[in-house]
């Protein structure tokens, strides 16, 4: 399953939803397994990148964020809005 997830974030940027639907994970189990993905990378000095969550209302970027699950409301502004993060891996050499 992890293997399916690492490949398919080859090919771009996806958001939880989006790759939930790619390959048929739900998308609560998600946030488990890019973290374990992420150790996993770490080992062979991969990196998972993340484009971080954005509040569409004032435009509040969630740079520090380190878990994988879309924030529920924006600190600053307090709104609901949130653009969810965008997970991808650089494509194989």
């Amino acid at each position: 399953m992890r293997e399916d997830i690492e490949s398919t974030l080859r090919h771009g940027p996806l958001t939880a939803a989006e790759l939930s639907a790619a390959i048929g994970v739900p998308e609560r189990d998600l946030p488990e397994h890019l973290s374990h993905l992420e150790l996993s990378l770490r080992g062979r000095s991969e990196r998972l990148l993340v484009l971080p969550a954005r509040c569409v209302r004032c435009g509040f970027v969630f740079e520090t964020r380190t878990r994988h699950k879309k924030p529920s409301r924006c600190p600053r502004c307090k709104s609901e809005r949130i653009e969810p993060p965008r997970y991808s891996l650089p494509p194989q050499s």
